[in-house]
């Protein structure tokens, strides 16, 4: 991993994971991304610390529908997705659910699901993240550590109000949907 290699934007098309982007949000906040994971024609990028603001998931307590029908999700792809500028929103490519911003998973993040829904056998910890200073993020705003949203809802059907969350020392947890949590998107660009 080249983890201390920053590549200008225009480049960010030429990546190995560990490689981190650089970037100013038009609202002037600024921003660096990790590449996490190669795929035949798109990088996925992380960025490295949270966002200056923290977000609900939801504004009540219910995981109800669970995090493709969650408050967040709608922001990642409306109010935060307006915030990148241009010369990045142009090279993202979407997900398969189409979103260009999701938020990272439970087993993206530690490999497992030790507290969230089961994902995919093909889902896999990005790289980066077997290292706990990868797992652990910064707020934007005051540089503090920051515990930060997952996608995950837990599996405990019981637990109608949590989603996983990482926590500031870079082990997973869970709390309730309207807890504020800081925000670490992830994107992904085409390869050029």
């Amino acid at each position: 991993m080249n983890v201390l290699r920053t590549i200008e934007v225009q480049d960010a098309g030429q990546l190995c994971v560990g490689d981190i982007i650089g970037f100013e949000m038009t609202d002037g906040e600024k921003v660096e991304a990790m590449a996490v994971k190669q795929e035949d024609d798109c990088t996925i990028f992380c960025l490295v610390d949270c966002l200056r603001k923290e977000y609900q998931m939801n504004k009540t307590f219910t995981n109800r529908g669970g995090y493709a029908a969650s408050a967040l999700r709608e922001k990642l792809n409306g109010e935060i997705l307006a915030r990148f500028p241009t010369e990045i929103a142009e090279k993202m490519v979407p997900f398969a659910n189409g979103d260009l911003l999701r938020l990272p998973t439970e087993k993206e993040i530690f490999g497992e699901n030790k507290y969230g829904e089961e994902e995919p056998e093909e889902v896999v910890q990005w790289k980066p993240m077997k290292l706990r200073r990868n797992r652990i993020a910064f707020q934007g705003s005051n540089g503090d550590w920051e515990w930060y949203w997952l996608q995950n809802r837990l599996q405990d059907v019981a637990s109608a109000t949590d989603f996983c969350y990482v926590a500031t020392c870079g082990d997973c947890t869970y709390t309730s949907a309207s807890d504020s949590r800081g925000v670490r998107p992830a994107f992904k660009i085409r390869n050029l």
